[in-house]
């Protein structure tokens, strides 16, 4: 945790400090930054002011957990003595970073308790969201992260490459194959290339791929049969400290090319667009002034809503991706959340517009790394048309 510059971002902010509220690990951001060796099941807040030393407010059966931080530490047992240490340890200090989002908006951020930010108030202090402390000095990858990302990012498009094969092989000798036999040949191939994920990867066919979050399992899994949709999400990262996730999603049609309907051509060119107008976006106005996430959400689902689509689109545009797949930095939205942090260099997100009907879905996904120039993706290639499993 890098004090000094997170000092020098609140003073250039005018933040007076951030205060880092946790209970039983619930506060993920806290928890991250804090690293506490082991569990913990008890209140511990952690204050960073502009200026000075910071403090730790921990409980007295858990200060071995902590006992690597630095600055100042308070141990206390009954609630009566923290909040009197606490009061006294915020006395300097009138505007105070928390995990809170303001009217509820981005609720990634939101992970302190309503009631703790109360009793800062009552202290008399102005709360205002951590957000952007949290984006700058936990989302922003390092180098070595941005090196494992493409590393990720070759071995997830070569496996995804795998995984259709194996499912064109299947078909073309009329072998029996079901979307969790690609999930099990995916996860296979992870190991094989030394990658880990914390879910299961992703086959769905025609109206299950119209279900974003649907999960195949051994229980429902559908057998894939020729001309039949088929869409492939899967994501992962390398067993290593610096392991940072790639996510990619693609879809294909269990036929020739020329047997593809219409109607799924149609489609997939609209999110085609949708994807390379976020990306072009970013790389118009990257350098020229701040981009925030909800922005470039806006400009991806203004082409499906053009071409008619926009009731079909029912998620964000893209989320953050750090060491976790959905990771603490700003996400592409401006639907589900109002998303108005500044996207930042060393920041990685996925571009993954969808449509989705009952009788079909459709996604493509890539991920985006805000580089040196702007926005780089190492998920490539690019997807540009539905593939076709049995040219």
């Amino acid at each position: 945790m890098d004090i000094a510059n997170i000092q020098a971002y609140m003073q250039e902010h005018k933040i007076d400090g951030w205060l880092m509220a946790d209970f039983h690990g619930y506060n993920l951001i806290a928890v991250a930054m804090l690293k506490p060796s082991g569990m913990v099941t008890r209140k511990t807040f952690y204050f960073i002011p502009a200026q000075g030393e910071p403090t730790a407010l921990i409980h007295a059966i858990e200060k071995d957990k902590y006992k690597h931080l630095p600055g100042k530490h308070i141990f206390f047992s009954s609630y009566k003595l923290f909040e009197g240490e606490l009061e006294k340890v915020l006395d300097d200090a009138k505007k105070i970073a928390m995990e809170y989002a303001p009217m509820g908006r981005l609720p990634y951020i939101g992970l302190v308790d309503a009631g703790t930010i109360e009793m800062i108030r009552s202290f008399g202090k102005e709360v205002v969201t951590s957000a952007n402390l949290v984006a700058n000095f936990q989302a922003r990858l390092t180098p070595a992260q941005i090196e494992a990302h493409k590393i990720a990012a070759k071995n997830v498009i070569s496996i995804k490459e795998q995984a259709f094969t194996y499912i064109a092989d299947s078909l073309k000798a009329n072998e029996t194959i079901n979307e969790f036999d690609v999930v099990k040949f995916i996860l296979g191939k992870f190991d094989e290339c030394g990658m880990e994920t914390a879910d299961n990867p992703n086959c769905s066919v025609d109206g299950n791929a119209g279900n974003p979050h649907y999960e195949p399992s051994a229980e429902n899994s559908v057998t894939i049969k020729k001309g039949q949709l088929v869409l492939i999400d899967l994501w992962g990262k390398l067993k290593s400290p610096d392991g940072i996730y790639a996510d990619i999603a693609w879809v294909a049609y269990a036929g020739t090319r020329d047997e593809i309907p219409q109607k799924y051509v149609d489609i997939y060119t609209v999110l085609i667009e949708a994807r390379d107008t976020a990306v072009a976006y970013l790389n118009k106005h990257l350098g020229t002034r701040a981009v925030y996430g909800a922005e470039v959400d806006d400009a991806a689902r203004e082409v499906v809503e053009k071409a008619g689509y926009g009731k079909y689109f029912t998620h964000r545009t893209g989320h953050s991706i750090t060491d976790h797949v959905h990771g603490s930095g700003p996400m592409i939205d401006n639907l589900e959340t109002e998303d108005m942090r500044e996207l930042q260099q060393g920041h990685l997100f996925s571009i993954e517009p969808g449509i989705y009907m009952d009788d079909c879905g459709f996604r493509t996904e890539i991920d985006v790394l805000i580089g040196n120039d702007g926005a780089e993706v190492y998920t490539l290639p690019y997807q540009t048309e539905l593939l076709a499993l049995l040219d």
